[in-house]
């Protein structure tokens, strides 16, 4: 099941092949989630590489964290998938030059999580906000 804005493995696989690749940030986190281990593949190739996340890309990636996390808090259960997504959107947010109150707050929650199956995306956000001095 393909959302609307969910990126095709051929744009994947172009936005892989470029450099400083912005505005797609978001799609890319999204495209973490998807039914086709090779779109997330490469989804997380290209996360890994060529996306330059943006100051306006801020909010929309905040509120996916948080959005992934609460969702998961219920039943204290997050799939792999959605640990790898928060893990890759702490990852991004950190390679924005600043991130504001709301988002440090939503990034220090994943921080304080005891959750095994977060601990890798606890981890990050815990690196993101130390380098960033929240």
């Amino acid at each position: 099941m393909m959302s609307e804005n969910e990126l095709s493995l051929s744009e994947l696989e172009s936005l892989a092949r470029q450099e400083n690749v912005h505005g797609k940030t978001v799609d890319c986190l999204l495209a973490l989630q998807s039914d086709d281990e090779e779109v997330r593949t490469w989804a997380a190739e290209v996360l890994s590489g060529s996306v330059e996340p943006t100051a306006d890309e801020e909010e929309e990636m905040a509120g996916l964290l948080e959005t992934v996390l609460y969702e998961g808090e219920d039943g204290e259960s997050w799939s792999p998938l959605a640990s790898d997504q928060l893990y890759w959107t702490a990852t991004m947010l950190g390679r924005l030059p600043q991130i504001d109150a709301s988002t440090a707050k939503v990034l220090q929650e994943l921080a304080d999580t005891s959750a095994d199956a977060l601990a890798s995306a606890a981890k990050r956000a815990r690196s993101v906000l130390g380098r960033l001095g929240k």
